[in-house]
């Protein structure tokens, strides 16, 4: 019988000096600063997500409330009474002309003048 060839494994030293990895103890306090270094992570992650929450929550700009007006341009013959009744046809407008009367500076209006109307006051 021949002897089957088993093949053997080279022994390489290991490095010394300045190459040689050195042994890093992982031991109970590794393990408690991992664990705050998380937490802070995750409490900083959700009060940016909070903020980031009341920010969009915030009082509209003048963007906003200039995109969510109407602007009337009075028109010849027109009335507040008549502006109000085109605005919100389905309800009282006595409230409305009130809102318009303010708005106008006055009960008098003129052809021309233009009233900027809040979005919430419309139908």
């Amino acid at each position: 019988m021949t002897a089957a060839l088993i093949p053997t494994a080279h022994m390489i030293p290991a490095p010394t000096g300045a190459n040689a990895p050195t042994e890093r103890s992982v031991g109970p306090e590794t393990y408690r600063r991992r664990r705050l270094a998380v937490v802070a992570v995750v409490v900083g992650l959700l009060l940016g997500l909070a903020s980031f929450g009341r920010q969009a929550d915030a009082t509209p700009t003048a963007e906003a409330e200039a995109a969510e007006a109407v602007l009337v341009v009075v028109q010849p013959g027109d009335t507040l009474w008549t502006i109000a009744q085109t605005l919100a046809p389905e309800r009282d407008v006595r409230p409305l002309v009130s809102e318009l009367t303010e708005i106008a500076g006055g009960a008098s209006i003129q052809p021309g003048q233009l009233l900027r109307v809040p979005g919430d006051l419309v139908d």
